[in-house]
């Protein structure tokens, strides 16, 4: 008879082993730094069911949106480092962020985190409302230099992947825009469908169904090549070389969480990423799946603070 129990780096864990204290015992949270909607938010929710079956404990998902995503950031850092707080931890909050807000970050990026797993990296489109008269790049410089800084753009919030990505635009280019961060995808993308904002740039999950519903128009995306989900898309890359940046999503977990817990929680988001219903399912809407080592995606974190610390002494960009 098949003994029923874990996978863990090929042995079996018995359910007998669980029961005198081998992780997990309780439920599991994944704490999102946004509103729902939003692409972390999406992918955690689609991972949770599929960790749940991995390892026997429910896995739920709590959003404790704020702060740039620094409240949820901070409440994993201070969790207890034993596996079942963790963090959806993403390119604004666990790096363009504590880039931008440096020292008033209310946690360590790097030391107050241990990686766990990369889970995504996700193209943003830049989209406009339908009554912009722009369809392209060109004709969006042209027309934010001729309103010279009377045009405002949206964002997820300071510090957030779609802020950095205009802001990097403007570096490059000299349009002058008007900075209006909102607490999360959600109400920043009902914005711009409703014609408060005129432009915003946000992850291709979030943008390309209002794209091809027509509530707003995409004009391009910000990864160096054009994406396949949507091919008719420029990359800003084509207009303008230097540009390029991506969102970018994985699991974090309390520093001094025990390295078997890491382990484990990483052979349970391999074996989810691999399915097809999650992994497939996430690059049907533009998200690329991610999997690999804690130690992979640590240096991946380092190297993108690295980038984005950077930049924002380059452009000297200061929190608002």
């Amino acid at each position: 008879m098949r003994r029923r129990g874990l996978i863990l780096g090929g042995a079996l864990l018995p359910l007998a082993a669980r029961s005198q204290g081998a992780w997990p015992q309780r439920p599991i949270r994944i704490v999102i730094p946004y509103p729902p909607g939003g692409a972390s938010d999406i992918i955690a929710r689609m991972l949770a069911p599929h960790l749940t079956e991995s390892l026997g404990q429910t896995v739920v998902v709590e959003n404790r949106p704020g702060a740039n995503g620094f409240i949820a950031g901070e409440l994993v850092a201070r969790a207890a480092p034993d596996g079942y707080t963790l963090l959806m931890g993403n390119a604004g909050p666990n790096g363009m962020g504590p880039a931008l807000y440096g020292s008033r970050t209310p946690y360590d990026a790097l030391r107050d985190f241990a990686p766990v797993m990369a889970v995504s990296v996700v193209p943003q489109i830049m989209a406009v409302h339908p009554q912009v008269p722009v369809r392209n790049v060109p004709e969006f410089l042209a027309y934010a230099k001729e309103l010279n800084g009377r045009m405002s753009y949206g964002s997820a919030g300071v510090g957030s992947a779609g802020h950095m990505a205009m802001e990097l635009l403007k570096s490059l280019t000299g349009v002058q825009l008007t900075h209006v961060p909102y607490r999360g995808s959600s109400p920043s993308t009902a914005d711009l469908i409703a014609g408060v904002i005129p432009v915003n740039f946000d992850t291709v999950p979030v943008l390309l169904p209002h794209h091809r519903g027509g509530r707003v128009h995409g004009i391009a995306v910000s990864s160096k090549e054009r994406v396949p989900e949507a091919p008719e898309l420029a990359a800003i890359a084509e207009t303008i070389p230097d540009f390029e940046t991506v969102s970018w999503g994985g699991i974090l977990a309390p520093a001094a969480t025990p390295k078997p817990v890491i382990a484990q929680l990483n052979a349970a988001l391999r074996t989810a990423m691999a399915r097809p219903d999650v992994g497939g399912a996430l690059a049907a809407q533009g998200i690329q799946p991610q999997s690999g080592p804690p130690e992979a995606f640590g240096a991946y974190v380092e190297a993108e603070l690295r980038k984005w610390t950077e930049v924002v002494q380059r452009m000297g960009l200061r929190p608002e």
